[in-house]
């Protein structure tokens, strides 16, 4: 069952991001503070699958008015491979579509190669000539990129 994600699901989730390792890098705008204050914006874009009261996948998406974006999809490891990330990526398109998105977007860290694969798979395309940009506004907001890899490992 895929359902909006409540802050009783919080504990599981980041869980779920933790077992997910260097794919999902926790950051700042993770903690249970940060998220209520996602949740204001676009609470349902942020999902949850769920086997009875199990938690066993999650994806987060935003959506700014102009673009689609998607965070921190994670599956638990014992249950990939069964069409559950991609539940939750339709499920997800399909309501950024309702609001009006036309593209979806999202940063996958060279080094995961296994997301990088489910998201080709799932036709998105590496976008060759853009390079991904940012600054923290506040200290601490993300790991260093260069100790996830490089642009010229996603072009091979």
């Amino acid at each position: 069952m895929i359902r909006q994600f409540a802050m009783d699901d919080y504990d599981s989730v980041v869980a779920l991001w933790g077992e997910a390792g260097a794919g999902v890098p926790l950051r700042p705008s993770d903690s249970r503070d940060q998220l209520a204050v996602k949740l204001t914006r676009d609470a349902d874009l942020f999902l949850v699958a769920a086997y009875g009261e199990e938690l066993v996948g999650c994806v987060m998406g935003g959506w700014d008015g102009r673009r689609a974006y998607i965070y921190h999809l994670a599956v638990r490891a014992d249950r990939r491979r069964r069409g559950i990330g991609t539940a939750l990526l339709a499920e997800l398109e399909e309501r950024m579509r309702r609001k009006g998105a036309l593209k979806a977007k999202c940063q996958i860290f060279t080094s995961n190669e296994a997301s990088l694969a489910f998201f080709r798979r799932s036709g998105y395309e590496v976008e060759v000539g853009l390079c991904p940009v940012g600054k923290e506004l506040v200290p601490g907001g993300a790991p260093p990129v260069s100790s996830m890899g490089g642009l010229a490992d996603l072009q091979g």
